[in-house]
């Protein structure tokens, strides 16, 4: 479906929704990626950019690994991964790429208005069809997700978003609460600081050196760092980050029934060589059904269970992702309710 409003962007087509509150940007041929969220008060827009930049569309997926497939394709904002998140391995008799295939398909658009887009796309590696609704009224960007099993076989599988922001929202002094009471650093990439599969409580953190650290302080982008952790133990399923100087805050909130965790991934000009170079600033809280991120067969072999969904049933998921004016911590965004900053 072509419309005649559709814009490009680096040669993609470009699906706009427009509020008088912000203004969203999707790539319905590339994964139906959420390209920018922007606020229109200050001008920002929330999400990242990847240092490599956007990639014209082309015959450039050809590397020999998923991995480096992927990064190929990364130009930050906000991915679905599905059916897999992190390494590739093999499930049902093929192999998984790295996060997945979702995000590196062309998804059709199907219904589309002034407020609101509905797109859909059918894996290869596993039959599932998958329907998503984006719609943006004020400073609310909702996302409407169900994922449907077209077989008689039971399937297990990987499920996750992936939403990463930067520079310019995120910055020194920025704050991130979380509804989350645990986080636990990952078995095998941890990041700089954190021992390998530490458990902490949310947001005090003890680093390799036993001192304390407050994780809910965003560092700046002269204070090099990284993160690999997982947020369980879950109270509420929501987090926030704002930004005190530009009193601007974006805040997720979700269903929690299917992503009852939450990956953090924090990149602070720290990771040498391929594919930083020490050159991206990003932090991201991405909701997700099973941990640690290194693929559905790693996940399963530390105990830890996919989606299990039934021969021709289905599962949905919202997420409403929320812009709003707030310079301290969020105590409440779920459901909803009025944002409450300390």
């Amino acid at each position: 479906m072509t419309n005649e409003a559709d814009e490009f962007i680096g040669g993609w087509r470009a699906l706009t929704l427009r509020s008088d509150a912000a203004t969203l940007t999707m790539f319905p041929d590339k994964g139906a990626d959420i390209y920018s969220f922007i606020d229109h008060r200050t001008g920002v827009d929330v999400l990242l950019k990847s240092p490599s930049g956007l990639r014209e569309p082309g015959p450039w997926l050809r590397s020999q690994t998923s991995i480096e497939r992927w990064m190929e394709s990364y130009s930050g904002g906000w991915q679905v991964l599905l059916p897999n998140g992190g390494d590739e391995c093999v499930e049902y008799g093929v192999n998984w790429n790295y996060h997945g295939e979702a995000a590196l398909l062309p998804w059709t658009v199907q219904e589309r208005d002034d407020s609101s887009v509905t797109l859909e796309v059918r894996l290869m590696s596993l039959p599932l069809h998958v329907r998503r609704t984006v719609s943006l009224r004020g400073g609310v960007l909702r996302l409407e997700e169900t994922v449907t099993n077209e077989s008689p076989e039971d399937l297990e599988f990987m499920w996750s978003h992936h939403p990463a922001f930067g520079a310019p929202f995120i910055e020194a002094d920025c704050i991130l609460s979380s509804g989350f009471r645990t986080l636990v650093a990952d078995d095998q990439s941890p990041g700089t600081f954190l021992e390998p599969e530490s458990t902490h409580d949310w947001p005090l953190v003890t680093t390799t050196s036993g001192d304390a650290l407050d994780l809910s302080r965003v560092p700046g982008p002269d204070e090099p760092r990284a993160v690999l952790a997982y947020f369980t133990n879950m109270r509420a399923p929501f987090y926030a980050i704002t930004n005190p100087r530009l009193n601007l805050g974006v805040g997720l909130r979700w269903s929690g029934d299917v992503f009852d965790k939450a990956w953090l991934w924090q990149e602070v000009h720290s990771g040498t060589g391929w594919p930083w170079f020490k050159r991206c600033y990003a932090i991201a809280v991405e909701p997700a059904s099973t941990i640690p991120g290194h693929g559905m067969t790693h996940a399963r072999s530390k105990g830890h269970r996919g989606v299990q969904l039934n021969g021709f049933a289905s599962k949905q998921i919202t997420i409403e992702a929320v812009l709003f004016e707030g310079s301290g911590v969020v105590a409440n965004i779920h459901e909803g309710g009025a944002v409450d900053v300390g």
